[in-house]
């Protein structure tokens, strides 16, 4: 499915300027798809972004199709919870991110 997206995606830019139409790059789906068939309906972050709910999905693409753009994004972004005090180096703070 991914393949097929990235396809239709490029034959959109490639005919911007001929054909109208809409390329939407949705993040994780929350409701349906390979994320509720491994974590279940739980919010788990995936590549620091939340699962979005269908009925958000339909909202955005309301607002989507308004747009004059041709390829648009849509995703939750997972709220970070990294904290630093002032003491700490960024050798530290490299090292923790590299998970050394």
């Amino acid at each position: 499915m991914g393949a097929r997206n990235a396809l239709l995606h490029q034959v959109q830019w490639q005919k911007l300027l001929i054909l109208s139409g809409l390329a939407i790059q949705w993040g994780a789906v929350g409701d349906v798809g390979m994320v509720v068939s491994l974590h279940g309906n739980k919010d788990v972050s995936v590549a620091g972004t939340l699962p979005q709910r269908v009925s958000s999905c339909l909202a955005t693409l309301d607002t989507f199709l308004c747009q004059p753009h041709a390829v648009l994004t849509s995703y939750v972004r997972a709220e970070s919870t990294c904290t630093t005090s002032n003491t700490t180096s960024l050798r530290q703070l490299v090292a923790h991110i590299l998970g050394m």
